[in-house]
């Protein structure tokens, strides 16, 4: 039985997602204590508690302390088995979080995973499903085939989203991870998104009018879809990708809110964007951490923008159930198997 400790570094859900997908992959029981105990109501939520249900659907686990408020959870996993998965979160919680916890075991496999899952698609503090589409699962395509698709946009605080993946393995990790020059960037893309309610005053055309200016002084071309959706409440967001010949893309995001304009939102974008452009990262700091996995079963290094607190969880986590030593100097992470 591996312990963890879920108080390590920001002391939030990301290590008990992290550890869930590890343990399913490599088939080790874990113990998981204190689990967000960083926060300021401590304990399993309901995004948490998905991740949990999903990572134990696709393995067969047997879970110990699944509940609401629970601060310590063992997960004892079986084989990993394909098949179709739905999931209602309930909240304006995450989908895109939960659909990371078990990227790794499915994309590991030769079979075939289907997710719908139900909740927040573009919510704080996870990555907005453009993102993970874009960025995350086109940087992991040699790992297999990941696609997603929005059904129905969710934004807090009602969610009500709907997110829909397909995950096909291949046949195993033959080859390390290994991003240390950033591409030569070609174009910029984007796509900028509101609720039907907010058509009226071009929120959507505004948030890309906004980063596609800033943008400019690139000298690429810049192309920024624009979409509008009904949704369960108001909201809106903007998600930017770089493309280029070689190398993952760079991204960056931003959600609108109450009382902040319209041209804030992609301007913060285009900011976020423009920073991981300038710092030569030949990976953003976003993806970094989310590659931390990957990493552990495949090997390499990868060149970011910043060491960020998700990314040390994520290696402590790696760490502890896969065996696996990274070094961190300066901003290039290697994993040493």
């Amino acid at each position: 039985m591996i312990e963890i400790d879920g108080s390590y570094g920001e002391g939030g859900g990301a290590i008990l997602r992290q550890a869930l997908g590890m343990a399913a992959y490599a088939g080790k029981s874990i113990r998981v204590r204190k689990i967000r105990a960083g926060r300021s109501k401590p304990g399993i939520a309901a995004q948490h508690l998905k991740a949990v249900e999903a990572a134990g659907a696709v393995c067969g686990a047997r879970a110990r302390g699944a509940n609401l408020g629970s601060t310590e959870l063992t997960f004892d996993p079986g084989p990993v088995r394909p098949g179709k998965f739905r999931f209602d979160i309930g909240t304006a919680g995450s989908t895109t979080l939960v659909l990371q916890t078990v990227l790794l075991p499915c994309l590991f496999l030769t079979g075939e995973f289907e997710f719908e899952l139900s909740g927040g698609t573009d919510v704080l503090w996870s990555p907005p499903a453009d993102y993970l589409r874009q960025v995350t699962l086109q940087t992991l395509r040699p790992f297999g085939v990941g696609e997603l698709r929005v059904g129905r946009r969710g934004y807090y605080p009602k969610g009500g989203g709907q997110l829909l993946a397909r995950v096909a393995g291949a046949s195993g990790f033959g080859f390390p991870l290994t991003f240390l020059e950033p591409g030569e960037v070609k174009a910029i893309r984007g796509i900028s998104h509101a609720t039907v309610q907010l058509q009226e005053r071009r929120v959507a055309e505004r948030q890309a009018d906004a980063a596609d200016h800033m943008l400019k002084r690139l000298g690429l071309p810049v192309t920024i879809a624009v979409e509008y959706a009904e949704a369960a409440n108001l909201g809106s967001g903007i998600t930017l990708w770089t493309e280029s010949e070689s190398g993952p893309p760079l991204g960056s995001s931003a959600l609108g809110a109450k009382g902040k304009a319209a041209d804030e939102v992609g301007r913060d974008a285009a900011k976020a964007l423009l920073s991981e452009l300038d710092s030569g990262a030949a990976v953003d700091r976003h993806l970094a951490d989310q590659l931390i996995p990957f990493m552990a079963v495949a090997g390499g290094s990868v060149l970011t923008s910043a060491i960020t607190s998700h990314t040390r969880s994520n290696i402590y986590v790696a760490e502890h159930i896969l065996g696996v030593q990274f070094e961190i100097e300066g901003l290039t992470i290697t994993a040493r198997r």
